[in-house]
């Protein structure tokens, strides 16, 4: 059996992960209900400490400038909104899906970081510069990459020879191409359909590389994560131990979003999000 075939047929049967915490399917099903009650997922998220730090982790670096410091899920949700909690909770409880065993630490940091801040970018440039929803945007950037979070956590060897590539000098997709004939996109395009992930963010997830024009319906979301990626990748966040080449698509995503030069973007994200916030997460 090739790389592409036996990775397709596993990372299908991830819909099933026996190790799902009970905390993350409960939100996750919380979540996908338009009826539900804000103190119900207030008590889910506060039964599961790791999952109640991140959370708070995130709220505090995303909104620090308009509110005091975040102390607890209840002032979460009074101070930036049941969408917004909600949100960056699902998030984090689909990252909790994926935790690796403890030799797989230091990777999935950086995973987990990379993800986490191409979310915030996404979430400050829809909110500073653009009129867009801003509580999807995160979970948009936050998520994109749950291919690679999929081959970390079933095929870390490939994982690990995918990484060797990229330390030969080739880019992540060709680097991916090379080690699995397919890449991080397709295959996280593998997981979000049988999980019925919105389609705005199959359309992130599936095409983050691609020039966002190839989304009918999500082009502004899929450039915002584009540049968010970019971004994330300029401010030295990236998912593997060094910084790749990144093909960013600069001319498309200005001719899809208003925004001001990248020095401007780079300099207020510098400002706005602190070193020591991201690393504590």
């Amino acid at each position: 059996m090739n790389p592409t075939d036996e990775i397709r047929i596993e990372i299908q049967k991830l819909k099933k992960i026996p190790t799902l915490s009970y905390t993350a399917q409960k939100i996750i099903s919380l979540t996908a209900k338009e009826t539900t009650h804000l103190d119900e997922l207030v008590e889910i998220i506060e039964r599961d400490p790791p999952i109640m730090s991140k959370v708070l982790g995130v709220a505090n670096i995303v909104y620090i400038g308009s509110y005091k410091p975040i102390t607890s899920v209840k002032d979460a949700l009074l101070k930036i909104g049941f969408k917004s909690l909600k949100n960056i909770a699902l998030s984090i409880a689909v990252f909790s899906i994926f935790k690796p065993i403890e030799t797989r630490e230091e990777s999935y940091k950086r995973l987990f970081r990379h993800s986490i801040i191409t979310g915030i970018v996404s979430q400050i440039i829809s909110e500073k510069y653009l009129n867009l929803e801003a509580e999807e945007n995160f979970t948009a950037g936050a998520l994109h990459d749950l291919g690679l979070l999929g081959i970390h956590f079933s095929f870390y060897e490939y994982f690990k020879k995918i990484e060797s590539y990229i330390s030969d000098g080739l880019s992540v997709l060709e680097a991916e191409k090379k080690a699995i004939n397919t890449t991080h996109s397709e295959v996280g395009k593998w997981i979000a359909e049988p999980w019925g992930l919105p389609e705005v963010l199959q359309d992130v997830i599936f095409l983050h590389h691609e020039n966002p024009k190839k989304s009918k319906n999500n082009s502004s979301t899929v450039a915002l994560v584009h540049l968010s990626d970019y971004l994330a990748h300029e401010l030295n966040y990236y998912p593997f131990k060094i910084k790749t080449p990144y093909d960013f698509k600069q001319k498309e995503v200005y001719e899809i979003l208003d925004l001001p030069t990248l020095e401007v973007i780079i300099n207020d994200l510098t400002n706005l999000i602190s070193t020591e916030d991201i690393e504590s997460l």
